[in-house]
């Protein structure tokens, strides 16, 4: 379909010549489809091209080079300006006129004002030939000048590749040696055996005691965020009885969530396999303490955000929100208390998140000396 328009000159086209002409048919529609929004409709593009390109000559019968006339001329795209999607100032994925030459032309025109303006200004009186030559003679001095800045600019830009070519590649470089110098530490590191079980290569701590202090951690965590939310922070018996209580609702969890497990599972096959039920509980029990957590700091939010503190920070909110200027004609109407309601929320919440912040980092540092005066003694 796409070399219909000049079916004559392909019969005149020797075995060989059929074959290239083929080829470059192949590329350039391949290229057209990438400019395409809907595929398909290449073809008929570059049978539209192969048209115009042989009126432009008089018709196939003027052609006296078939191939090359094919080559070079026929199946080329020829855009008129630097939008890869134009061909002889025609839009190839809408068929309209192409935008960026008319604005070629625009800045040619208004470049060949300009200049004129200026000769007009430096040389008055000149006579309309003797202005026409100076006109072009400084539009091709314009015109030369353009040339050598794109030069430049592509050859910066190539050496700006070249540079970031050669960074990338010797990035990669650096990565494959860095990977085979940590090669040797990370086989001895994998080679070695549990910290807390000896479990042979475990790079030092196994699945399972690693599940383990994290759960740990986090019934620490949760006992912190029990006593930040309800215990006296002055009162060291206060915030212990507070940590034990956390820590004891945590266990009693683990148990339960451990029953319903069993419930669901085969317990003759953990029987036969006691790695794997360890395994099993302590995965369990991570999963228990992570969700204890997220509710005890629930919780911890919600009592700070009844305490004094808060409670004046939402009034002073919500009375602020009340009068604003927009609902000064009626504080009291639907909108006014609702907005009122929400801006008092939210300064609830946030008061109460800095308090539990605050009483976080207070219980931290209370610990942290607790520690120390252990160790001294």
């Amino acid at each position: 379909m796409a070399l219909e328009p000049v079916a004559w000159l392909w019969e005149r086209l020797s075995g060989w010549q059929q074959d290239q002409v083929e080829a470059a048919t192949k590329t350039e529609l391949a290229h057209l489809e990438g400019l395409l929004a809907l595929p398909g409709g290449a073809p008929r593009l570059l049978a539209d091209r192969l048209t115009g390109r042989l009126e432009e000559t008089g018709g196939e019968a003027l052609v006296t080079g078939p191939y090359g006339w094919l080559i070079r001329r026929g199946l080329v795209q020829r855009p008129s300006c630097s939008d890869r999607r134009c061909d002889d100032g025609t839009r190839l994925d809408t068929g309209g006129e192409c935008g960026n030459c008319a604005n070629v032309i625009y800045l040619r025109r208004a470049r060949r004002a300009r200049i004129g303006a200026e000769i007009d200004r430096e040389l008055p009186g000149l006579g309309d030939g003797e202005r026409r030559r100076v006109l072009e003679e400084r539009l091709r001095e314009q015109t030369a000048i353009e040339a050598e800045d794109l030069v430049w600019r592509r050859e910066q830009a190539r050496a700006e590749q070249v540079r970031r070519d050669a960074a990338r590649a010797a990035a990669r470089e650096r990565a494959e040696r860095e990977h085979q110098e940590a090669a040797p530490a990370d086989a001895m590191r994998q080679a070695m055996p549990c910290e807390d079980c000896g479990q042979e290569r475990s790079a030092g701590l196994c699945e399972r005691c690693d599940h383990r202090r994290q759960t740990e951690s986090l019934i620490g965590e949760a006992g912190l965020l029990a006593a930040a939310g309800s215990a006296d922070l002055t009162d060291p018996g206060s915030v212990a009885s507070v940590a034990a209580q956390a820590r004891a609702a945590i266990g009693d969890s683990v148990a339960a969530a451990w029953r319903e497990f069993l419930q669901i599972t085969d317990v003759a096959a953990l029987e036969a396999d006691p790695e794997a039920a360890q395994d099993a509980y302590a995965f369990a029990a991570l999963q228990t303490a992570q969700q204890a957590v997220q509710e005890y700091q629930d919780t911890a939010l919600v009592m700070l955000g009844r305490t004094e503190e808060a409670e004046a920070e939402a009034q002073r909110a919500y009375k602020t929100e009340q009068g604003r200027h927009w609902f000064k004609h009626n504080p009291h109407g639907a909108d006014a208390i609702a907005a009122a309601t929400k801006a008092a929320d939210t300064a609830r919440e946030r008061v109460a998140e800095y308090l539990l912040a605050t009483r976080l980092e207070q219980l931290r540092e209370q610990a942290a000396a607790r520690a120390e005066t252990a160790v001294v003694i």
